[in-house]
């Protein structure tokens, strides 16, 4: 069997624009919101609900700037 794959679109981003330095900024962002919205829940469930929620609230922080950054670079 022979697939055409001519008409295939890919979405990826140009390789000059993959290494950008904003890519390694919005790494670091994802991993720091992923990080605090895990302890979040850990703390939300183990410790107090008040402390966990403000922990999530603050990773969510994280989250909003690395849209940011994505959404007008």
């Amino acid at each position: 069997m022979d697939l055409d794959n001519s008409n295939i679109r890919h979405h990826h981003q140009p390789e000059e624009k993959a290494h950008d330095g904003s890519l390694k900024l919005r790494n670091l962002l994802n991993i720091i919101f992923m990080i605090g919205a895990v302890a979040g829940v850990a703390l939300y469930f183990l410790v107090s609900q008040t402390i966990g929620t403000i922990v999530i609230l603050a990773a969510i922080v994280f989250k909003i700037i690395e849209c940011c950054i994505r959404f007008f670079h």
